[in-house]
């Protein structure tokens, strides 16, 4: 399995001959456009806010994937084909009209060829009592004879699914949480490795204190791995 990040929350996942683009948001435009990634299967959006769906970045990569599947949180699908609008949409904003965006609930899965997408959770992180929560679907994905690979999204519930998880993108610094939950998340999910993802938020002078932290108080059995300088991780 290789696994790219395309900076904040941005995948490019290739196991068993898929390839699979997760939140492509306006913090990972420029790196998209950069990679400019052809062949794609699915298109997976976990939730739907912009710095994990920006719809002008979706519709180009629908223009060079028309073939790929589009599988979303599903309020996040019904903003995606103009049903409402709201951050992932914007007014009036169709991207995919004509495509079919699948709906991707907690519970549910979806085969892109060997592979397993299967979405867990349901609920964004509370980021304060008076924003209502938006819809938030957590990912494990698995094929015959690979490791599994979790994404979170933006939550930080250590669902049942993440428990000793081959690999887990979690969100190493976010404005919904704080250092002691993102340390408590990875020591009651015990992944082997973790992956640092939804860093757009901070700087170069701010990742290096929430990444340290966390490689420092993870469980033993955590591999904490920071991204190498081209950005791909091969499990």
């Amino acid at each position: 399995m290789k696994i790219q990040h395309l900076d904040h929350s941005c995948l490019l996942v290739d196991i068993s001959g898929a390839r699979i683009l997760i939140d492509p948001g306006n913090f990972s435009t420029s790196k998209v456009q950069e990679i400019a990634p052809t062949g794609l299967d699915a298109v997976i959006i976990t939730h739907q806010h912009a710095d994990h769906c920006d719809t002008d970045l979706l519709c180009e990569i629908l223009a060079a994937n028309p073939r790929a599947a589009v599988l979303a949180e599903p309020e996040a699908a019904a903003q995606i084909v103009g049903q409402a609008d709201g951050p992932a949409a914007g007014p009036g904003q169709a991207p995919a009209r004509g495509k079919e965006v699948v709906p991707l609930p907690a519970g549910s899965s979806y085969q892109v060829g060997q592979v397993k997408v299967s979405a867990i959770g349901g609920l964004h992180a509370v980021i304060h009592p008076d924003i209502p929560r938006v819809g938030n679907s957590g990912l494990v994905i698995e094929a015959p004879d690979e490791k599994r690979l979790g994404v979170t999204g933006d939550s930080l519930v250590p669902e049942p699914e993440f428990q000793d998880i081959d690999v887990l993108a979690f969100a190493v610094v976010a404005p919904w949480s704080k250092m002691s939950e993102t340390i408590d998340f990875l020591r009651n999910t015990r992944p082997r490795i973790a992956l640092p993802v939804h860093e757009g938020i901070v700087n170069q002078n701010g990742r290096p204190i929430f990444l340290t932290q966390a490689t420092n108080l993870a469980p033993d059995a955590t591999q904490v791995r920071d991204w190498p300088e081209d950005g791909i991780v091969i499990i």
